[in-house]
């Protein structure tokens, strides 16, 4: 028996004739309508379940006609429309849904049904899981079991879930717990991940494929407040509940503890880490050129002497976090007693704040020339020592990046090289619009004289989808334009891709390993 259907609100919003008495219940699979239009138009009701998947076939005949899906408040959307050829058609049954074929008056057409596929055959297709242990985790609790077991492993080998693939590894991240949802910051991709939930249990997953060279610390933030807005604002919503990871191993920075990291086996060693923390000596600045005060921090090797030729001088943007969380001191103490980098001082310079850090360190002059007149004058000053330029070094991260390397660009004669950490060279000054390539690439191309680089960036320093604005724009790409730059002008410059992100837990490495591509064995 076919299914009953409602038409009168159709057919009263469409302002058409039923068909014919013998297709008043509906036209049904398999089943073909052929006749003509009475007027400019004519419904055809279905004898289809609602949200069905329905295919067919229409045959204009020979003027131009065209088919509709009809639903209460008139044309959902277009079917069909020719003159001659037969067309296929594809829809999903709305509720009180039809046809139309609109056309001239007495214009003949045919219209027949395919195929029917009801609801109850159209069954979610299976979950895959990238991660063996979590599809048979699925599995089991499909079948009536519990999480206990698995929680217990993972409590006791610590997370992430690691997993070996054909090419590489398989990660997945885990949260446990009653919460509305999980977030991911700092793992292997370019953006914010939301975890999902294993079906009702208390399982939080996500699951990457990965190169077994990665290394990387991230957080977890589970019951993100739901905001509006901005897409700025829904990040900064995570602020609320960021944490560690509470069931891995390894928590970083030592101090703090506020995050958690893996490396995967093949990660490249990070030159004189792990560190211990040293003892630095603190100063402060006070800049005319720049109207503001700030601390500085110092830091001698064993065996540094101002009149020693070999003597490196170090200035390192972010000092605080430099010293505190990478322990700088520590790994350059180490090489220096290793023999892989001669004795150096270390000069730490520190932001102030955020917004005094965005403004000075891309591309504000004032700055730069701050640099070269009035911090390197006083380091030296204070360490008693002529510093050589071929052997002052400028290094930083990110908004530090661009700095050391537009500082060492502005004033070669000061600063014979810079270490240049996943720098934001998507900056560009206001107004300068797009171009063909990044600020810093053209600089380069046009300067008289070069110094000696080193840049990196990551795997997953790629843009965000979604993003607002070109802070979180392409950091491998606008890299890789200056060193394609810089390699065209014959610079001394090496470039340093690694399987990781924007990430602190990385740039220590690569500033020790930097150091030693530029001045050491």
């Amino acid at each position: 028996m076919r299914p009953s259907l409602s038409l009168g609100g159709i057919v009263l919003a469409a302002g058409l004739a039923l068909p014919s008495a013998s297709f008043c219940d509906g036209l049904a699979q398999g089943e073909t309508l052929s006749t003509t239009l009475s007027g400019d138009g004519r419904l055809i009701p279905l004898a289809v379940p609602e949200r069905s998947y329905v295919t067919g076939r229409f045959q204009p005949g020979g003027v131009e006609q065209a088919l509709d899906l009809i639903g209460p408040g008139g044309r959902l959307r277009e079917l069909a429309r020719g003159s001659d050829g037969a067309q296929d058609f594809y829809l999903v049954m709305p509720s009180a849904g039809a046809l139309r074929v609109t056309g001239p008056e007495g214009s003949a057409f045919s219209l027949r049904l395919t195929k029917v596929v009801g609801p109850e055959a159209q069954t979610t297709p299976p979950t895959a899981y990238l991660s063996p242990k979590i599809a048979a985790l699925a599995e089991a609790v499909a079948q009536g079991g519990d999480t206990t077991a698995f929680w217990a492993e993972v409590t006791r080998e610590g997370t992430p879930l690691v997993e070996p693939a054909d090419d590489g590894l398989i990660l997945t991240f885990l949260y446990r717990g009653p919460v509305r949802n999980v977030r991911l910051i700092g793992g292997p991709s370019s953006d914010h991940d939301w975890l999902s939930r294993l079906g009702t249990s208390d399982v939080w997953y996500r699951s990457y494929r990965v190169s077994p060279d990665i290394r990387l610390a991230y957080r977890l933030a589970p019951d993100v407040p739901e905001m509006t807005g901005s897409i700025r604002a829904q990040r900064m919503a995570l602020l609320a509940t960021i944490g560690p990871d509470p069931l891995n191993l390894r928590p970083w920075p030592e101090e703090s503890g506020s995050a958690s990291v893996y490396e995967g086996p093949a990660a490249p060693p990070q030159p004189g880490f792990p560190a211990r923390a040293l003892a630095v000596e603190e100063s402060r600045f006070a800049s005319k050129i720049l109207h503001n005060t700030r601390r500085i921090q110092f830091f001698r090797s064993t065996g540094f002497s101002p009149d020693d030729p070999r003597a490196l001088l170090l200035f390192v943007f972010d000092g605080p976090t430099a010293v505190r969380d990478w322990r700088v001191p520590g790994a350059l103490e180490t090489l220096v007693s290793e023999g892989r980098l001669p004795p150096l001082a270390v000069v730490f310079i520190d932001p102030i704040d955020g917004d005094t850090r965005s403004a000075e360190l891309p591309g504000n002059p004032d700055f730069s020339r701050a640099m070269a007149e009035e911090f390197l004058p006083f380091a030296a000053a204070h360490l008693r020592m002529t510093p050589e330029p071929a052997r002052t070094v400028l290094a930083g991260a990110s908004f530090g990046g661009i700095g050391a390397a537009r500082i060492a660009l502005d004033h070669p004669d000061r600063f014979g090289a810079a270490i240049a950490l996943s720098p934001s060279f998507w900056w560009g000054p206001e107004g300068r619009g797009q171009q063909p390539l990044v600020w810093m690439a053209e600089r380069f191309l046009e300067a008289a004289r070069l110094p000696r680089l080193v840049l990196t960036a990551g795997a997953y320093e790629t843009a965000r989808s979604g993003a607002e604005g070109p802070a979180p724009d392409d950091l491998r790409e606008s890299g890789r334009q200056v060193y394609a730059a810089l390699r065209g002008r014959g610079a001394d410059v090496t470039f340093l891709p690694h399987t990781g992100g924007h990430d602190n837990f990385i740039w220590r490495g690569e500033l020790t390993e930097g150091l030693i591509r530029l001045y050491g064995k």
